[in-house]
């Protein structure tokens, strides 16, 4: 399982298929795609038949955890159509971001958009899904589907958009994710699973496999409810010597710890040759304002 399957730019939002073309149909142009700012009563299914085909598509999908984010995409679309959008929370916005396999997938959801009424969920978990379940707890190609009331998400527009085949799904911010997870792994005391998920994200955080908002995450963890400033500074700093000792390429924030040293030329020393003064002369590689602020917004 690839991180985000590599089928969307999280940069741009945009849906995009593997082979890095856009996913919507002739009739949609690709600033009109129907699952991303449209009314919904034109959002559609995919061109791929019947509501039962998608889900008996979904039951051969070996992967438990890809089987859960096709489902999440069917489902989100199926709800876009009564216009409530959902979000997809806990585990598998996890495993998504953490390029992992869940040893017992589930799609847990939550409204971003519009009212998660018992009423609409009832009219698609059953009578469109033909799901086994009741109102918040239900079952589809053998993957446990869980709605919750709400979840507070404290930065939005940092959620990601992630394009399934069988519709668009929504992770909460993969900062926040984070920021629990490093919480977890020393309140109230040390939890080694806890230290593990966090350093995973960290991790691919600065292999860019998304875009980490260092400065969010650096807020959030430094929020009284939090308090784990520190053990951030700490856990990054170990997730770094893993990345460049796999032989990745150090991220720009880190690369900044490090500042030249200067030293006083020797009076008494002959003067320079030609060639040392061109080289002396030459461009100078250092640290300007700009670059910090470049890196800093990494």
């Amino acid at each position: 399982m690839g991180i985000l399957r590599g089928t969307i730019s999280l940069r741009s939002r945009i849906p995009l298929g593997k082979d890095g073309k856009w996913v919507g149909t002739e009739s949609d142009p690709p600033e009109l795609h129907p699952l991303l700012s449209v009314p919904a009563a034109r959002v559609r299914l995919p061109r791929m038949g019947r509501i039962d085909d998608a889900v008996r598509n979904l039951e051969g999908i070996e992967d438990g955890t890809e089987r859960a984010l096709q489902l999440a995409g069917l489902i989100s679309t199926l709800f876009k159509i009564k216009g409530v959008v959902l979000i997809v929370t806990d585990q598998l916005a996890f495993h998504s971001y953490a390029d992992t396999v869940a040893e017992n997938p589930e799609v847990e959801l939550a409204a971003f958009a519009g009212a998660l009424t018992p009423r609409v969920i009832l009219e698609i978990m059953r009578g469109q899904l033909h799901a086994g379940g009741s109102l918040h707890h239900w079952s589809v190609a053998g993957i446990p589907v869980h709605f919750q009331n709400e979840t507070v998400i404290a930065h939005r527009d940092l959620c990601r958009d992630f394009t399934t085949d069988h519709g668009v799904v929504k992770l909460v911010p993969v900062e926040e994710i984070a920021a629990d997870w490093i919480l977890a792994a020393v309140h109230p005391e040390p939890d080694a699973d806890a230290q593990a998920r966090a350093r995973l994200l960290l991790v691919n955080g600065l292999n860019e496999a998304f875009d980490m908002n260092w400065k969010v995450l650096y807020s959030l963890c430094h929020r009284p409810e939090y308090r784990v400033g520190e053990e951030l500074a700490q856990m990054r700093l170990e997730a770094k010597r893993e990345v460049d000792a796999a032989g990745t390429e150090k991220d720009h924030i880190g690369a900044t710890s490090v500042l030249p040293t200067i030293t006083r030329p020797d009076e008494n020393a002959p003067p320079p040759t030609p060639a040392a003064t061109e080289e002396i002369a030459g461009p100078v590689v250092g640290l300007s304002e700009t670059s910090v602020e470049e890196a800093a917004d990494k």
